[in-house]
Protein backbone atom coordinates (compact mmCIF):
# COMPACT_ATOMS: atom_id res chain seq x y z
CA UNK A 1 0.00 0.00 0.00
CA UNK A 2 2.15 2.64 -0.96
CA UNK A 3 -0.30 5.56 -1.37
CA UNK A 4 -0.05 5.09 2.73
CA UNK A 5 3.52 4.17 3.43
CA UNK A 6 5.16 7.50 1.15
CA UNK A 7 2.93 9.85 2.60
CA UNK A 8 3.79 8.19 6.29
CA UNK A 9 7.41 8.35 5.56
CA UNK A 10 7.46 11.47 3.91
CA UNK A 11 5.33 12.83 7.35
CA UNK A 12 8.17 10.88 9.65
CA UNK A 13 11.12 12.54 8.09
CA UNK A 14 9.05 16.22 8.31
CA UNK A 15 8.55 15.04 12.41
CA UNK A 16 12.15 14.19 12.67
CA UNK A 17 13.88 16.73 10.88
CA UNK A 18 11.37 19.33 13.31
CA UNK A 19 12.36 17.38 16.44
CA UNK A 20 16.09 17.79 15.93
CA UNK A 21 15.98 21.54 15.39
CA UNK A 22 13.77 21.81 18.31
CA UNK A 23 15.90 20.26 20.80
CA UNK A 24 18.88 21.40 19.94
CA UNK A 25 17.29 24.67 20.34
CA UNK A 26 16.39 24.02 23.74
CA UNK A 27 19.74 22.99 24.19
CA UNK A 28 20.71 26.22 22.98
CA UNK A 29 19.07 27.64 25.71
CA UNK A 30 20.41 25.90 28.61
CA UNK A 31 17.09 25.40 29.87
CA UNK A 32 15.68 21.89 30.11
CA UNK A 33 12.13 23.52 31.08
CA UNK A 34 12.44 25.23 27.35
CA UNK A 35 8.58 23.87 25.87
CA UNK A 36 10.23 23.28 22.95
CA UNK A 37 12.11 20.10 25.02
CA UNK A 38 8.34 19.06 24.96
CA UNK A 39 7.72 19.82 21.27
CA UNK A 40 11.02 17.86 19.90
CA UNK A 41 9.67 15.07 22.29
CA UNK A 42 6.50 14.91 21.05
CA UNK A 43 7.14 15.13 16.91
CA UNK A 44 10.09 12.40 18.02
CA UNK A 45 7.63 9.63 19.18
CA UNK A 46 5.47 10.97 16.26
CA UNK A 47 8.23 10.69 13.39
CA UNK A 48 8.93 6.87 15.21
CA UNK A 49 4.52 6.12 14.89
CA UNK A 50 4.03 7.58 11.40
CA UNK A 51 7.87 5.71 10.45
CA UNK A 52 6.00 2.33 11.96
CA UNK A 53 3.18 2.58 9.81
CA UNK A 54 5.17 3.17 6.84
CA UNK A 55 7.21 -0.14 7.04
CA UNK A 56 3.89 -2.24 8.35
CA UNK A 57 2.05 -0.52 4.63
CA UNK A 58 5.49 -0.76 2.24
CA UNK A 59 8.63 -1.75 1.47
CA UNK A 60 11.51 -0.72 3.47
CA UNK A 61 13.65 -0.24 0.18
CA UNK A 62 11.66 2.89 -0.13
CA UNK A 63 10.56 3.98 3.23
CA UNK A 64 13.89 4.55 4.82
CA UNK A 65 15.53 6.51 2.22
CA UNK A 66 12.53 9.05 2.67
CA UNK A 67 14.15 9.87 6.00
CA UNK A 68 17.10 12.10 5.03
CA UNK A 69 14.36 14.35 4.36
CA UNK A 70 14.85 14.87 8.37
CA UNK A 71 18.09 17.31 7.51
CA UNK A 72 16.50 19.84 4.78
CA UNK A 73 13.25 20.08 7.32
CA UNK A 74 15.60 20.77 10.36
CA UNK A 75 17.33 23.17 8.53
CA UNK A 76 14.29 25.07 7.33
CA UNK A 77 12.70 24.89 11.25
CA UNK A 78 16.01 26.09 12.88
CA UNK A 79 15.14 29.05 9.78
CA UNK A 80 12.12 29.37 11.14
CA UNK A 81 13.20 29.46 14.93
CA UNK A 82 15.69 32.35 14.59
CA UNK A 83 18.51 31.05 12.35
CA UNK A 84 20.13 32.56 9.76
CA UNK A 85 17.85 32.10 6.23
CA UNK A 86 19.28 29.67 4.10
CA UNK A 87 21.83 30.00 1.83
CA UNK A 88 22.21 29.62 -2.03
CA UNK A 89 24.45 26.20 -1.07
CA UNK A 90 22.17 25.38 1.45
CA UNK A 91 19.06 25.48 -0.84
CA UNK A 92 21.07 23.70 -3.57
CA UNK A 93 22.10 21.24 -1.18
CA UNK A 94 18.17 20.53 -0.36
CA UNK A 95 18.14 20.20 -4.19
CA UNK A 96 20.10 17.46 -4.66
CA UNK A 97 18.80 15.46 -1.44
CA UNK A 98 15.67 15.30 -3.55
CA UNK A 99 16.68 14.95 -7.05
CA UNK A 100 18.67 11.89 -5.73
CA UNK A 101 15.45 10.76 -3.97
CA UNK A 102 13.11 11.29 -7.10
CA UNK A 103 15.06 9.69 -9.41
CA UNK A 104 15.79 6.73 -7.00
CA UNK A 105 12.05 6.28 -6.58
CA UNK A 106 11.00 6.88 -10.48
CA UNK A 107 14.26 4.04 -11.14
CA UNK A 108 12.85 1.33 -8.06
CA UNK A 109 9.31 1.83 -8.70
CA UNK A 110 6.82 -0.89 -6.70
CA UNK A 111 9.73 -3.37 -5.26
CA UNK A 112 6.67 -5.65 -4.20
CA UNK A 113 6.00 -7.50 -1.09
CA UNK A 114 8.77 -8.66 1.73
CA UNK A 115 9.27 -12.09 2.66
CA UNK A 116 9.98 -12.84 6.33
CA UNK A 117 13.06 -13.25 7.64
CA UNK A 118 14.52 -17.06 8.69
CA UNK A 119 15.97 -17.40 11.77
CA UNK A 120 19.58 -18.77 10.86
CA UNK A 121 19.77 -15.21 8.73
CA UNK A 122 18.53 -12.78 11.44
CA UNK A 123 20.67 -14.38 14.01
CA UNK A 124 23.46 -13.89 11.36
CA UNK A 125 22.80 -10.38 9.95
CA UNK A 126 22.39 -9.11 13.52
CA UNK A 127 25.73 -10.77 14.97
CA UNK A 128 27.65 -9.32 12.04
CA UNK A 129 26.83 -5.95 12.47
CA UNK A 130 26.91 -6.04 16.30
CA UNK A 131 31.10 -7.06 15.55
CA UNK A 132 31.63 -5.18 13.27
CA UNK A 133 30.17 -2.27 15.06
CA UNK A 134 32.18 -3.07 18.21
CA UNK A 135 35.27 -3.34 15.91
CA UNK A 136 34.75 0.25 14.46
CA UNK A 137 33.70 1.55 17.61
CA UNK A 138 36.81 0.45 19.59
CA UNK A 139 39.20 1.81 16.71
CA UNK A 140 37.71 5.09 16.80
CA UNK A 141 37.78 5.70 20.41
CA UNK A 142 41.72 5.88 20.08
CA UNK A 143 41.26 9.53 17.28
CA UNK A 144 39.90 12.56 17.41
CA UNK A 145 35.99 13.60 18.67
CA UNK A 146 35.02 13.82 14.98
CA UNK A 147 36.44 10.29 14.12
CA UNK A 148 34.04 9.08 17.15
CA UNK A 149 30.92 10.81 16.48
CA UNK A 150 31.24 9.89 12.69
CA UNK A 151 31.78 6.14 13.93
CA UNK A 152 28.98 6.01 16.21
CA UNK A 153 26.46 7.93 13.66
CA UNK A 154 27.41 5.66 11.02
CA UNK A 155 26.85 2.47 13.63
CA UNK A 156 23.37 4.32 14.90
CA UNK A 157 22.47 4.23 10.94
CA UNK A 158 23.19 0.90 10.58
CA UNK A 159 21.17 -0.42 13.86
CA UNK A 160 18.02 1.78 12.62
CA UNK A 161 18.29 0.49 9.08
CA UNK A 162 18.52 -3.54 10.44
CA UNK A 163 15.47 -2.01 13.03
CA UNK A 164 13.57 -1.23 9.97
CA UNK A 165 14.51 -3.98 7.96
CA UNK A 166 13.32 -6.28 11.09
CA UNK A 167 9.86 -4.52 11.12
CA UNK A 168 9.35 -4.91 7.46
CA UNK A 169 10.17 -8.32 8.31
CA UNK A 170 7.65 -8.69 11.24
CA UNK A 171 4.98 -6.72 8.90
CA UNK A 172 5.49 -9.48 6.39
CA UNK A 173 5.17 -12.47 8.76
CA UNK A 174 1.72 -11.04 10.02
CA UNK A 175 0.46 -10.80 6.09
CA UNK A 176 1.71 -14.15 5.72
CA UNK A 177 0.67 -16.21 8.74
CA UNK A 178 -1.59 -13.93 9.89
CA UNK A 179 -1.94 -14.51 13.84
CA UNK A 180 0.45 -17.65 13.05
CA UNK A 181 3.12 -15.61 13.59
CA UNK A 182 2.20 -15.05 17.68
CA UNK A 183 4.19 -18.27 17.38
CA UNK A 184 6.62 -18.15 14.53
CA UNK A 185 10.12 -18.71 15.65
CA UNK A 186 11.80 -16.72 12.17
CA UNK A 187 8.51 -13.54 13.51
CA UNK A 188 9.56 -13.73 17.16
CA UNK A 189 13.12 -13.87 17.21
CA UNK A 190 12.53 -10.90 14.27
CA UNK A 191 10.52 -8.98 16.92
CA UNK A 192 13.03 -10.02 19.76
CA UNK A 193 15.65 -8.13 18.13
CA UNK A 194 13.67 -4.61 17.04
CA UNK A 195 13.55 -3.55 20.26
CA UNK A 196 17.45 -3.33 20.65
CA UNK A 197 18.71 -2.24 17.23
CA UNK A 198 15.92 0.77 17.97
CA UNK A 199 17.66 1.37 21.18
CA UNK A 200 20.89 0.79 19.88
CA UNK A 201 20.67 3.37 17.48
CA UNK A 202 18.84 6.34 19.20
CA UNK A 203 21.55 5.49 22.10
CA UNK A 204 24.51 6.00 19.62
CA UNK A 205 22.82 8.90 18.17
CA UNK A 206 22.77 10.85 21.28
CA UNK A 207 26.50 9.81 21.76
CA UNK A 208 27.55 11.09 18.51
CA UNK A 209 25.58 14.27 19.50
CA UNK A 210 27.23 14.45 22.99
CA UNK A 211 31.12 14.06 21.10
CA UNK A 212 30.78 16.32 18.06
CA UNK A 213 26.71 18.41 18.25
CA UNK A 214 25.07 18.10 14.75
CA UNK A 215 28.73 18.06 12.76
CA UNK A 216 29.31 14.83 11.24
CA UNK A 217 27.34 12.27 13.19
CA UNK A 218 24.36 12.75 11.75
CA UNK A 219 24.40 13.42 8.69
CA UNK A 220 26.80 9.75 8.81
CA UNK A 221 23.61 8.37 10.39
CA UNK A 222 21.64 9.51 7.80
CA UNK A 223 23.44 8.20 5.16
CA UNK A 224 24.09 4.73 7.05
CA UNK A 225 20.39 4.04 7.51
CA UNK A 226 18.96 4.36 4.46
CA UNK A 227 21.95 2.33 2.59
CA UNK A 228 21.84 -0.29 5.27
CA UNK A 229 18.16 -0.97 4.92
CA UNK A 230 18.00 -1.10 0.87
CA UNK A 231 21.23 -3.45 0.94
CA UNK A 232 19.48 -5.57 3.49
CA UNK A 233 15.60 -5.06 1.91
CA UNK A 234 16.80 -6.46 -1.44
CA UNK A 235 19.18 -9.40 -0.10
CA UNK A 236 17.20 -10.83 2.90
CA UNK A 237 13.69 -9.93 2.04
CA UNK A 238 14.17 -10.35 -1.46
CA UNK A 239 12.35 -6.78 -2.40
CA UNK A 240 12.78 -6.30 -5.83
CA UNK A 241 15.44 -3.50 -7.40
CA UNK A 242 16.60 -3.29 -10.79
CA UNK A 243 20.12 -4.77 -11.24
CA UNK A 244 21.42 -4.49 -14.80
CA UNK A 245 24.56 -2.55 -14.90
CA UNK A 246 22.67 0.87 -16.27
CA UNK A 247 20.58 0.56 -13.38
CA UNK A 248 23.79 0.25 -11.01
CA UNK A 249 24.84 3.27 -12.50
CA UNK A 250 21.50 5.13 -12.11
CA UNK A 251 21.87 4.38 -8.15
CA UNK A 252 25.20 5.38 -7.80
CA UNK A 253 24.66 8.40 -9.49
CA UNK A 254 21.42 8.62 -6.82
CA UNK A 255 23.63 8.38 -3.81
CA UNK A 256 26.32 10.65 -4.57
CA UNK A 257 23.62 13.41 -5.07
CA UNK A 258 22.00 12.16 -1.66
CA UNK A 259 25.11 12.15 -0.14
CA UNK A 260 26.76 15.08 -1.04
CA UNK A 261 23.77 16.84 -0.71
CA UNK A 262 23.73 15.84 3.36
CA UNK A 263 27.49 16.24 3.87
CA UNK A 264 26.97 20.31 2.13
CA UNK A 265 24.05 20.57 4.10
CA UNK A 266 25.49 19.65 7.16
CA UNK A 267 28.86 21.52 6.89
CA UNK A 268 26.66 24.42 6.00
CA UNK A 269 24.58 24.54 8.55
CA UNK A 270 23.23 27.47 10.68
CA UNK A 271 24.32 28.14 14.10
CA UNK A 272 20.90 27.21 15.46
CA UNK A 273 21.98 23.48 14.31
CA UNK A 274 25.53 23.96 15.31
Amino acid sequence: MLEVAIPCALAAAGAYGAATALEHAAAASGSWRDPRWRTGIILDGAGALLQAVALATGPVILVQPCLVLALPVALLTAWRLGAARPSGVQYGSCALIVAGLAAFFLLVGDPGDADPLRLPTTLVTAGSLLVAGTLVLSLARRFTAKARATALGLIAGCSAGLAAVLLDAVAAAWHQLGRGALTDADALVATALLGPAAAASFILLQLAFAADGLGVGYPADLIANPITAVLLGALLLHEEIPHSPRDMAVFALCLAAIVAGVVRLATHRPAALA
